[in-house]
């Protein structure tokens, strides 16, 4: 069949094609990182701070920030990298300042509420290791979704908060958060004090 209008007939076969090979977009959903829950197992690790406790193969037991120099502070960072998590510790002497240390890890747990849809506690008394204090579970699109604190009353002060490298999202991080929050369980009811800061040898 000849077109008496070779251009009319050009544009008309040209829409017809790009009618018939349209699809709709379709929004790709927004992607999270891999979950992955390795086997569950430990190994007893020592710390740069002075204490040792039972943390998961897949975690590393890393030195923190270098402290004030006088063995009176000292940081160091259990970190999940398959899982881009990180419980950040820190620990202090005591100094006869016990409540305003406590108290200080209640506020920050605190600032977590506005955002939490729930929090739940959980206390460690283990009397024979001298190792008691309180852990925090927070629920919801929170920065820290546990928070805990451990102590031997008298000398030791361990505050640690768990954090993620992505936005949080509770929902899509819940088997993970779940796993780690396990993880810090046992890691407390492990724990043993092991001296001044300055005597123990720094992982590296």
């Amino acid at each position: 069949m000849c077109c008496p209008l070779p251009t009319a007939c050009f544009l008309l076969l040209l829409t017809i094609l790009s009618t018939g090979c349209s699809d709709d977009a379709v929004p790709k959903p927004r992607g999270y990182f891999r979950i992955d829950l390795p086997t569950d197992s430990t190994n007893t690790a020592a710390s740069n701070c002075p204490f040792t406790a039972e943390v998961p193969v897949y975690a590393r037991l890393m030195k923190g920030a270098a402290g004030d120099g006088d063995g009176t502070v000292c940081w160091t960072d259990l970190v999940f990298p398959g899982q881009r998590a990180a419980v950040h510790m820190t620990w202090r002497s005591v100094h006869g300042d016990l409540p305003e240390l406590i108290n200080d890890a209640n506020e920050f747990k605190a600032k977590h509420e506005s955002m939490a849809t729930r929090i739940k506690t959980e206390e460690v008394l283990r009397d024979s290791a001298r190792v008691f204090g309180t852990l925090f579970d927070v629920d919801g699109n929170v920065a820290s979704p546990m928070v805990f604190y451990l102590t031997d009353s008298t000398t030791n002060f361990l505050y640690g908060a768990l954090y993620f490298d992505v936005r949080p999202n509770s929902d899509s991080l819940a088997p993970v958060t779940e796993r780690i929050r396990a993880d810090i369980r046992r890691f407390a009811h492990t724990l043993h004090w092991s001296g001044p800061a300055s005597a123990v040898q720094h992982v590296q």
